[in-house]
């Protein structure tokens, strides 16, 4: 089972699971539930055919949107694979964002002022991301330990980008 989250152009986040199988995938999303069949390239070019329920869909891929049906245009910014703990339950995994720290704003981590394991309070300052020559403190959003520093000193960071995690 992988979990993703998956970053629209629109701003939109949205976490997916999916579990493979043979030539389907079962994928879980906020919405539900659906299995779904690769059925092998359509006749356009960059054109795949699915099956999701009892209905064939196409996906075509042009210059980065996600052309359903010939019909809705999708433009995915792009997707993170997210850690998944043995035994958790998809449904554990896809509630679990409270205490997800998440980027406001695109730049460079410059400093990590807390380490996995920490206790931290409501407020207090976890790290810190510069962007054009000014450097912006990220706080804790509420109380608890920090379980996962998704991070590292250095790193470029795109508004949206999980940089820890609080439980």
């Amino acid at each position: 089972m992988k979990l993703l989250r998956v970053y629209m152009d629109t701003g939109e986040t949205y976490v997916v699971s999916y579990d493979q199988k043979d030539n389907k995938d079962t994928v879980k999303s906020e919405e539900g539930e659906m299995v779904v069949e690769f059925l092998g390239k359509g006749t356009r070019e960059n054109e795949y055919l699915f099956k999701v329920g009892d209905q064939i869909h196409s996906i075509t891929l042009d210059e980065g949107f996600l052309i359903l049906d010939q019909e809705e245009e999708y433009k995915v910014d792009r997707v993170n694979e997210l850690p998944v703990k043995e035994g958790q339950s998809i449904e554990e995994l896809m509630k679990g964002k409270e205490g997800e720290v998440l980027s406001p704003l695109q730049g460079r981590v410059v400093a990590i002022r807390v380490k996995e394991g920490d206790a931290v309070t409501k407020g207090q300052p976890l790290l810190s991301i510069e962007a054009m020559k000014s450097e912006t403190m990220i706080s804790a959003p509420i109380a608890g330990v920090i379980e996962k520093i998704m991070v590292k000193p250095g790193q470029g960071v795109k508004k949206g980008d999980l940089l820890l995690i609080l439980k």
